[in-house]
């Protein structure tokens, strides 16, 4: 086991433990919110798009074992004592997962419409998407 120990370093400390128990949790609720969403507000559940959206959820593990591994090649050689690549990814991924839940719960609530911080919610995602 002593091969895995630079992959499995860097998980140990408390900040990505947290960071992978989060992005567990808001992954799942996006998972939760967004069939209940299909099934009774939009009345449109597809398997079709459901299966599309494990697999972006799958894609996003890839990444965090990805960014792990990049991780664990830079602990091994530079010893920075925190993981850049893993948090940032993590981070990253949590946002997208919470700008999800927040576009869930509009669509749930059609009065949050017009909530300025939805608009604005919903220029900044489009900029993205622009830029």
């Amino acid at each position: 086991m002593d091969i895995l120990q630079p992959f499995v370093e860097p998980l140990r400390g408390t900040a990505p433990q947290t960071l992978i128990i989060a992005l567990f949790a808001l992954t799942l609720l996006d998972m939760v919110f967004g069939s209940l969403n299909a099934l009774f507000v939009a009345h449109d559940f597809s398997s079709h798009v459901f299966r599309a959206g494990l697999i972006r959820k799958l894609s996003n593990l890839g990444l965090m074992c990805v960014a792990d591994i990049i991780d664990a090649m830079l602990s091994s050689g530079l010893a920075l004592g925190f993981q850049p690549v893993f948090i940032t990814v993590g981070v990253s991924l949590a946002l997208m997962e919470v700008w999800s839940l927040l576009e869930i719960y509009a669509e749930m609530h059609p009065e949050i419409s017009e909530a300025e911080w939805y608009k604005m919610l919903l220029r900044s995602k489009q900029g993205l998407k622009n830029g």
